[in-house]
């Protein structure tokens, strides 16, 4: 259908793109074969203004239940018909509601939480909350750390920590996941304020941390007296495999998949036994549009779904299984430096970034939806949506793993069956 379209009419949307966001973006998509608008989406499908169906694999860890999760989308649009967003005068029930199933599921000692829009706002939150409890400026992070895009943010990710230098105090360092030895040497200078981390790095390059490690900063930071936060922005709610990191913080964040595809919440839940009169400021930590009874509605729709018994185990057994397949196909491609991750977070690895680059190319001709990570643009991620069918899921695995073949000046591998037959 796609290809019976004039090249002039399918550009036609992407020079528009170009003309408002940059001509390189513009150029990108044309180049990418991403040219036409997505129109609608329903489960792990998006629609194009051609008509062609796209699977998402990507978006960029929003869309674990997919593309308007009946549920979800129910609790929204009943919510909108009888209040969206919050007088900040009276309070709500939706979003009561939600918090304390939040905090419910985000485990002792935690028991207060800040509401917010993005998970950029919520890691601002977190970096206030420590600084001003411990009265320190400096923030220890790690490298191939990604923690959003504000400057407070931007100053505790990796690679970007000199642009949030310049609209805060550069105060950040960073060390190497597993060094635990460099870490004490810091956190005994008394200079930090908190530690910040990843379960798993995302934007970094789809990077498993241990939860011994995990553990061990849990207990160095305590010893210190500072603060242990875990970004559980991509990670939590069923991404891995698990609803939160095991290991007890001071601050655990939440977001992305917490939204359900349709409407972007975030949270940070804390021990207000370790922030004091700083948890309770309403001056720093208000929003206009945080805490509203549409975020409440969805939270509510989006726990109903990911607390299911069947939920986070389902999405731990076929993850496992997708990287096995993805590593007996093409894991020994000589293009690939290594296949990671854990649930549905997978990782593959490129040797070299043009490779990344011609793959996401590849995979577009078989209307497959990836991306790179942007920190680590030479690693590919696989996201695949939790409501999918198997069926579908091998058939996305299939797609992704004859991209990787298909890519251009490489020894053909062996020719194997589709996998969903295997």
């Amino acid at each position: 259908m796609n290809d019976d379209i004039p090249t002039g009419r399918k550009n036609a949307f992407a020079d528009r793109y170009g003309s408002v966001f940059g001509r390189q973006q513009g150029l990108m998509l044309k180049m990418a074969g991403l040219a036409s608008s997505e129109c609608s989406a329903s489960g792990p499908w998006i629609e194009d203004s051609a008509g062609a169906r796209w699977l998402d694999f990507g978006s960029f860890g929003v869309h674990l239940l997919g593309h308007g999760h009946p549920q979800v989308a129910q609790a929204l649009t009943a919510q909108a018909a009888r209040m969206g967003l919050s007088s900040k005068i009276l309070a709500n029930e939706p979003i009561v509601a939600a918090a304390e199933r939040l905090l419910a599921l985000g485990g002792e000692p935690l028991d207060g939480i800040i509401l917010a829009n993005t998970g950029s706002e919520a890691v601002e939150a977190a970096l206030k909350l420590a600084r001003i409890a411990t009265g320190r400026r400096r923030i220890l992070a790690f490298r191939h750390a990604y923690h959003g895009r504000t400057p407070g943010a931007l100053s505790v990710s990796h690679g970007y920590e000199r642009h949030g230098a310049l609209l805060t105090d550069g105060q950040s360092s960073f060390i190497e996941v597993g060094d635990l030895r460099a870490v004490e040497a810091a956190l005994a200078t008394g200079a930090y304020a908190a530690v910040i981390i990843e379960p798993v790095q995302g934007e970094g390059g789809i990077r498993p941390v241990a939860t011994a490690f995990l553990q061990a900063l849990r207990e160095l930071t305590r010893a210190h007296g500072v603060r242990f936060v875990l970004d559980e922005i991509q990670t939590g709610l069923g991404r891995t495999g698990q609803l939160v990191c095991p290991v007890a913080p001071d601050i655990r964040l939440l977001g992305k998949v917490l939204g359900g595809g349709m409407f972007p919440v975030a949270a940070a839940l804390f021990d207000s036994a370790q922030f004091g009169a700083a948890a309770r400021d309403p001056v720093v930590h208000a929003s206009s549009f945080a805490g509203s009874p549409m975020a409440g509605a969805v939270v509510n729709a989006v726990l109903d779904v990911v607390t299911e018994s069947s939920f986070a185990p389902r999405v731990a057994r076929l993850g496992e299984r997708c990287r096995e397949l993805i590593a007996e196909r093409i894991g020994r491609h000589p293009a690939v430096a290594q296949v990671r991750g854990e649930g549905f977070m997978i990782g593959v690895e490129f040797k070299d970034m043009s490779d990344a680059g011609q793959m996401i190319i590849e995979a577009a001709k078989r209307k497959l939806l990836i991306a790179f990570c942007l920190t680590a643009p030479n690693v590919v991620r696989v996201y695949p949506p939790a409501v999918i069918d198997e069926p579908t899921l091998m058939d996305g695995i299939e797609r992704f793993c004859a991209s990787v073949v298909a890519l251009p000046s490489r020894d053909p591998l062996p020719s194997k069956e589709p996998l969903a037959n295997a």
